[in-house]
């Protein structure tokens, strides 16, 4: 299609289908008429514009920026749903000035009313002893803890982030679906949307006068610093996380980034003499405040669900002494009860004397006989729920039900009603999204977000938010989980306070934190991509000489191939791998099994996959460029287990040890020599030092004759990237005396032993807890291999035993090196590891004006 034709047809014939299929749903871009709503007609007019070709272009450079930032998210019960691509809409959300006004004013009069009840049920419960909330509602849900009653945080705000999942009904009115109040999702994931669209359509967002949602953050992290009312000179704030497999990680990662905090699990905390403590590698830091994104029930094994890992022991006790704040406090998921919906119109005006703005879902509480009978009159019409989420389904369609399922369902309501909603199925609206290079309609809703502001006591709702589209023509499933797709939200309009103050007290922690786990985290991710490359060099080096093998039918008469073979299934500790030999007649099926297996412990694949993971964990540790190198390497290695051709292999091996080593050039190019730094530096050494050990323990533990042995050796020197550097050193033929000085004593050599471990004895003696006159037991066992390489004679170690040709000197000054670099290993892990410490503090983060 041409197109110029494209730019005057492409909105016209969304409009005239709109206008064909007399769709049931209110459409957010034209009226009843079929004319467009004035906010939009510019922005589809710039649409128009820029034309299909142009679009399509703008729709892949947002999946690329968002792919390249990392923007991730997990879906449970996929092998292949970790760190799965954000999906990001070029078409955005858009709310004119005047009926976003409406939902500001609906969600601040939300989140002040169920403030009020949050503190009233806690505190004297006034409206459940006048009747105004039944108790069978409040006491039968799963987000009631009788362990918080009477606990409050400081001021009258308690609920400090609140968040509402919003839909426009077929009369065009908005509708609350959900109240989210444990521990609201979603507002990482629309500050990244934003940042995407802003550098992806700047003309846009700089030609119709969106509204900025940075205030938002700024507030968020003023009103989370202001709690910390026992130590408001120097707050320490800390972001609890259940970990890297959340669905939400990347979110995690990217608020505690964005404002400063110090990323934690729960195995990062302790509560000792009342107070929690975060373990550092310095030691034990009190910690202030704590946002958490660990739902409530999960938060203290001690208290409440006693199989949780991802809590804090005892961190109850601290909350009711006052010692720690938790956002949002303990019990704030009751107001999620959907039952208390139903009330809400009659508790907004015994409340605040008010209508309520926006209406919830019309709801029916079957705890009331009038309601349960309307529920039961009416199944085919409804959607029931229990007022709880649990481990199975907690929603039923009843047009989906056979006469023996609506039985059944109803004998399970009549039992115990009270636990039982009915709603009414809203059609959501309908939005323009671009989908397969044209814009089509897809069912919507919309995720807002309501901050506390402590200075004023007032609440401040983001002009914008997480618009989710359904990825199908009508359908209403929209969550990331099932294949939905995200849509930035612009508020039209001018910025009633477009500068906010600079956040007070926030640049007043210097001491960078550094949680044990993170450190621990930080120490295997030097450790495994040390482990890839070397594997990923060893595996080519083996594959170069597969092919050069003249008789591939003789294989196991090669020394030189058998030899490489052998030593990457000892080094792998895949065996009995290549030490079998039936597997070296016919080595291919096995060659190809340790490099893309990522099921075998100790394949090439899975250390690449090990090293992903420790990676992922600590995202917010790392550089933007880095990210975009390891998306490249997640992408290899994905391919990689998929291969079953040696060729195949042999390219993506030879696209991976580039990648690897930019990782690695990255981070001693951009890296800040702190703790961070040294730990991966540390994990380095002490691997790449163990590898280069057991590798010349095994290929040069038999005395071979010339030939073989100069052929060998120069495989060696290849796999150890030394090769030119033999060549210039000595400029002669190579043999094994002048190999072992360079690989083991040449102390200019970064590739050598003894330039490691002089290395890694430098970083441990930079390390905390290592001061003082006497030696600690890890630099004893450094010592003592640094010494054992210097005084080792090449020449002393070439000889073999004469029958057996066995190199038994060699093999015994590997092993014992071996052994002190995995003693200094588990002594070094037993140190740092344990519960230790940092501390970043407040660093001063300016959130970017968006």
């Amino acid at each position: 299609m041409d197109n110029q034709i494209y730019k005057e047809d492409m909105i016209s014939s969304l409009l005239n289908k709109r206008v064909k299929s007399n769709s049931p749903y209110f459409d957010e871009i034209t009226s009843p008429d079929g004319s467009v709503h004035p906010h939009w007609e510019k922005i589809l007019d710039s649409f128009n514009t820029l034309g299909k070709e142009e679009m399509d272009e703008r729709q892949l450079q947002l999946k690329r920026q968002l792919k390249e930032n990392g923007v991730t998210y997990n879906i449970y019960g996929d092998p292949n749903g970790m760190n799965r691509p954000w999906m990001l809409d070029a078409v955005p959300m858009i709310f004119g000035q005047e009926d976003w006004n409406v939902i500001e004013s609906g969600l601040k009069q939300r989140t002040i009313l169920l403030n009020h009840i949050l503190k009233d049920i806690y505190g004297n419960r006034t409206l459940i002893r006048s009747g105004h909330i039944p108790f069978e509602l409040i006491y039968n849900h799963k987000g009631f803890l009788r362990q918080v009653d009477k606990l409050k945080i400081p001021g009258e705000q308690q609920l400090i982030q609140y968040s509402a999942d919003l839909a426009r009904g077929p009369n065009g009115k908005m509708w609350v679906l959900h109240d989210r109040t444990d521990a609201p999702s979603g507002a990482g994931y629309t500050f990244e949307n934003r940042v995407a669209m802003t550098r992806v359509f700047p003309e846009m967002i700089r030609e119709n006068q969106i509204r900025k949602i940075n205030t938002y953050y700024e507030t968020l992290k003023r009103t989370i610093t202001n709690l910390a009312w026992q130590n408001k000179e120097e707050p320490r704030v800390v972001f609890l996380s259940p970990g890297s497999e959340n669905e939400a990680y990347f979110e995690h990662a990217y608020l505690s980034s964005l404002m400063g905090f110090t990323l934690v699990s729960g195995a990062d905390l302790k509560v000792n003499d009342g107070y929690v403590w975060l373990k550092t590698i310095k030691g034990l830091k009190k910690v202030d405040v704590i946002v958490r994104r660990v739902d409530d029930v999960f938060c203290d094994p001690l208290e409440f669900k006693m199989s949780s890992q991802l809590g804090v022991v005892g961190l109850m006790e601290a909350v009711r002494q006052e010692k720690v704040m938790l956002i949002n406090p303990l019990g704030s998921r009751i107001l999620e009860n959907p039952g208390l919906m139903a009330f809400l119109p009659k508790l907004c005006r015994h409340i605040l004397g008010e209508e309520l703005i926006l209406p919830s879902v019309a709801t029916w509480w079957c705890g009331q006989a009038p309601a349960k009978q309307y529920v039961f009159d009416n199944l085919e019409k409804l959607i029931i729920r229990k007022i709880y989420s649990d481990d199975t389904s907690s929603a039923v369609y009843g047009s989906s039900l056979d006469q023996q399922q609506i039985a059944s369902l109803k004998n399970e309501i009549n039992m115990r009603p009270y636990l039982f909603v009915g709603q009414e199925i809203v059609d959501f609206s309908t939005t323009p999204s671009y989908i397969d290079g044209k814009l089509a309609s897809r069912n919507a809703v919309f995720r807002s977000y309501v901050v506390a502001d402590t200075t004023d006591n007032s609440y401040q709702v983001m002009p914008g938010g997480l618009t989710r589209s359904s990825a199908d023509e009508g359908a209403f499933i929209v969550s990331n989980q099932s294949g939905g797709i995200s849509k930035d939200t612009w508020v039209l309009g001018t910025d009633k306070n477009t500068k906010l103050e600079s956040v007070q007290n926030t640049s007043l922690q210097t001491e960078n934190v550094l949680p044990s786990s993170t450190a621990e985290k930080l120490f295997w991710l030097g450790r495994y991509v040390e482990r890839s490359i070397f594997l990923v060099r060893l595996a080519r080096v083996i594959i170069k000489k597969y092919y050069e093998t003249e008789d591939n039918l003789n294989i196991e008469n090669d020394v030189v191939l058998c030899s490489l073979l052998k030593s990457f299934s000892n080094i792998t500790l895949l065996l009995p791998g290549f030490e079998a030999k039936e597997t070296l007649v016919n080595p291919e099926k096995e060659l190809i099994s340790v490099i893309t297996d990522v099921t075998k412990t100790g394949s090439l694949n899975q250390s690449l996959q090990a090293f992903l993971r420790n990676a992922y964990a600590v995202r917010d540790r790392l550089g933007l460029d880095s990210w975009r190198i390891l998306d490249n390497i997640s992408e290899q290695s994905s391919k990689l287990k998929d291969c079953t051709r040696i060729n195949d292999i042999s390219y993506i091996l030879d696209g991976l040890i580039v990648r690897l080593m930019a990782y690695h050039g990255l981070r001693v190019d951009t890296m800040t020599r702190d703790v961070s730094w040294n730990l991966q530096c540390i994990g380095s050494d002490l691997e790449s030092s163990y590898m280069t050990c057991t590798f010349l323990k095994n290929i040069l533990s038999k005395a071979l004759d010339s030939e073989t042995e100069k052929s060998l050796l120069e495989c060696v020197l290849i796999n150890n990237e030394s090769l030119i550097t033999y060549r210039y050193m000595y400029r002669s033929t190579i043999e094994f005396t002048n190999t072992l000085t360079l690989l083991m004593l040449n102390e200019l050599n970064p590739r050598s032993v003894v330039y490691q471990i002089t290395q890694l004895e430098k970083r441990v003696n930079r390390m905390p807890k290592t001061s003082g006159v006497q030696l600690s037991l890890i630099q004893k066992k450094l010592l003592e291999a640094t010494t054992l390489v210097r005084l080792c004679e090449p020449n002393l170690l070439k000889k073999g035993k004469k029958k057996s040709g066995s190199r038994k000197d060699l093999i015994l000054l590997m092993e014992k090196l071996e052994q002190l670099l995995g003693e200094a290993s588990s002594l070094f892990i037993s140190q740092y590891f344990n519960h230790t410490e940092t501390t970043f503090g407040f660093v001063s983060t300016k959130i970017p004006e968006i």
